[in-house]
């Protein structure tokens, strides 16, 4: 089922897209909520008085955080798409919590790691952003 989900995700507003957000990928990313959702479903199984809506609305936030990425990924504005830069800095402006270069480069998967570098820079020099930590442990988060 979760193959058909990436496949149905392929398509925005009519047009095939090069890229895909996998459902598989957002159970892997939290992996402790979903196996903490199977658990709570399974509670009272014996007697018949289990609920499947933890797992339920689980398996629906990660729909939906699955559509948030794409829409994420396709962002326009205007009919005109959204410059490398732009959307650089709007996942890392948009982002809660610390996000490093690598997984900025995951979501933005035809951005170069130069160019993520370069914007990344910027903004810190700019005082917008800040970073967090040193070397493959650096992340940057919002002032």
């Amino acid at each position: 089922m979760s193959r058909l989900l990436s496949l149905l995700l392929l398509y925005k507003n009519g047009f095939d897209a090069g890229k895909y957000v996998s459902f598989e990928e957002q159970i892997n990313n939290y992996k402790a909520y979903y196996y903490e959702s199977l658990r709570q479903s399974s509670d009272g199984w014996e007697s018949g008085e289990n609920s499947y809506f933890p797992f339920i609305e689980n398996f629906l936030s990660m729909l939906y955080m699955c559509y948030k990425e794409l829409d994420k990924r396709f962002a326009v504005v205007h009919g005109q798409k959204i410059t490398k830069k732009a959307r650089i800095e709007a996942a890392v402006l948009n982002s809660l919590t610390p996000i490093s270069k690598a997984e900025i480069c995951k979501i933005l998967l035809d951005v170069s790691p130069t160019t993520v570098e370069a914007v990344l820079g910027a903004m810190v020099k700019s005082g917008t952003i800040k970073r967090i930590g040193s070397s493959r442990a650096t992340r940057y988060i919002r002032v």
